[in-house]
């Protein structure tokens, strides 16, 4: 196959998808009298069932299973190799918890 009639075929098919995207917006406007939201029914809401209450969520971080997680326990001091020296920043806390 020549390489103008590749060329050719894809300027239909691209000037087909220009028209048919042309066409579809065309018949699908905006209708400018559309509310943005409905309007709500001016009614009193329902008072809630007497003696209804909410369920209290559980806590989502440090409970598996009914069992709590003990306190977390300090990182161990490490020892430095005589290459590395320790500076006056204050320590590294670890906050993940998996």
């Amino acid at each position: 196959m020549p390489a103008w009639a590749l060329k050719l075929g894809s300027l239909c098919v691209t000037l087909l998808v220009v028209a048919g995207s042309y066409d579809y917006a065309k018949l699908h406007l905006k209708n400018a009298a559309a509310p943005l939201q409905p309007p709500v029914a001016d009614r009193t809401a329902a008072p809630a069932a007497p003696g209804a209450t909410p369920t209290p969520i559980p806590p989502l971080v440090g409970v598996r299973g009914g069992k709590t997680r003990p306190p977390s326990t300090p990182a161990p001091f490490l020892n430095l190799q005589p290459g590395v020296q320790a500076t006056a920043l204050p320590a590294v806390t670890l906050t993940h918890v998996s």
